[in-house]
């Protein structure tokens, strides 16, 4: 199956940065007015004739960017609950720091472990997402899925997505 990975435009952290939310609150931030402009423009991409439908990460923007995508396409989509991003606490319960959060990206992305926390592995992350395309692989020869460049990055050995990036995968 051929999957095409699109990372989320731009978000703006202001408006959770403002209301004080940390943790898995700050996913609920919205696209910047560039964000919008930079996901229109991807909307324009070949790729989305190709697919026939787009899985979505349930983080707010994931499903904005998606949202743009769609105003150009009519394309059935799922939002899938396990696309998310990289977990830096499995428990969800800490309020991890910009220092730890630091230190555990480095280690998932070495995988290494030398943090404190109890992050998830990249072979978690994997296992995760991979059991969301499984759940597919025999209905589609051709999908997208809108998530993030931690995720990413376990399928295309990019560590620098740029916003909207698309990959091709080949899945089996």
């Amino acid at each position: 199956m051929k999957i095409y990975l699109i990372r989320h435009s731009e978000p703006d952290f202001s408006q959770v940065d403002a209301a004080g939310y940390t943790g898995l609150a700050r996913d609920l931030t919205r696209l910047t007015p560039n964000g919008i402009k930079i996901a229109d423009k991807a909307a324009q991409n070949p790729a989305f004739n190709e697919i026939q439908i787009l899985l979505i990460s349930p983080y707010t923007r994931t499903m904005q960017t998606a949202q743009e995508i769609l105003k150009y396409h009519q394309i059935p989509n799922q939002v899938e609950l396990l696309l998310h991003e990289w977990r830096p606490d499995k428990s969800g319960k800490m309020d991890v720091t910009e220092e730890q959060l630091a230190l555990a990206y480095k280690d998932y992305l070495n995988d290494t472990h030398r943090s404190d926390l109890d992050f998830e592995t990249r072979d978690e992350v994997m296992q995760r997402v991979n059991s969301v395309f499984n759940r597919y692989k025999d209905k589609y020869s051709c999908i997208g899925c809108v998530t993030h460049g931690g995720v990413m990055t376990q399928y295309t050995g990019d560590r620098m997505t740029p916003f909207c990036g698309i990959y091709e995968i080949n899945y089996k």
